[in-house]
C-alpha cells in the first residue's frame, strides 16, 4: 500500500499537470483505481502509478480536445537561502508567477527535475522523449524564470520610486 507521503507526492504531480485541485483529485483517483485493478503489483509501484497518471492525463486531454503539450523544446533550480519572510514571500510569488507562464509539458519537466531531482536523461526515459528535447525545455524554463525575475525586479523598483 502507499504511504500518506507517497499519496501527497502523487497528488502534487497530478496538480502539476492539471493546475486545478479538483481535476488533480479526479486524476489521482482514476489512476489509483486503475492501479488497484491490476492483477499483480509491479516492482516499482510509485513509478508505475506516475506513468498511469501521465497516460490518464494525456487521454483526458485528448478526449476533451485540450492541447496540453505544445511543441516547445538546462538550468539550475531557484535556491532559497536564509532570508527574511518578506523576501521568501516575494520569491514564492515569483515561483507562482513563473509556474503560470509554463505550459503543461514544461511544468511536468520542471516538476520531475526540481522535486524528484531527476536528470535530463532520467526525465527523457520517464517521458519517452529525446534527451535534447528535455534539455531544450529546461533551458526555456530557465529563460522564463530569468525573464520573470528581471520583470519583477523592474516592477519593484518602479513602485519604490
Amino acid at each position: 500500500m502507499l504511504s500518506r507521503e507517497q499519496l501527497q507526492g502523487l497528488f502534487r504531480y497530478c496538480y502539476c499537470l492539471t493546475t486545478d485541485r479538483r481535476n488533480a483529485e479526479d486524476l489521482l483517483q482514476t489512476s489509483l483505481e486503475k492501479w488497484l485493478r491490476l492483477d499483480k503489483t509491479p516492482d516499482h509501484s510509485h513509478a508505475y502509478i506516475r506513468k498511469i497518471i501521465r497516460n490518464q492525463f494525456v487521454d483526458d486531454c485528448r478526449r476533451h480536445q485540450i492541447l496540453a503539450f505544445d511543441s516547445i523544446e538546462e538550468g539550475s533550480p531557484i535556491l532559497l537561502d536564509d532570508i527574511c519572510i518578506e523576501e521568501l514571500e516575494i520569491q514564492h510569488n515569483l515561483i507562482e508567477h513563473v509556474f503560470g507562464l509554463l505550459n503543461t509539458a514544461e511544468r511536468e519537466v520542471l516538476y520531475l527535475w526540481a522535486v524528484y531531482g531527476y536528470t535530463a536523461s532520467e526525465i527523457s526515459v520517464e517521458l519517452m522523449q529525446p534527451r535534447g528535447t528535455i534539455l531544450s525545455r529546461l533551458h526555456r524554463i530557465k529563460q522564463k524564470v530569468a525573464n520573470a525575475s528581471d520583470n519583477k525586479e523592474e516592477q519593484g523598483s518602479e513602485v519604490s520610486l
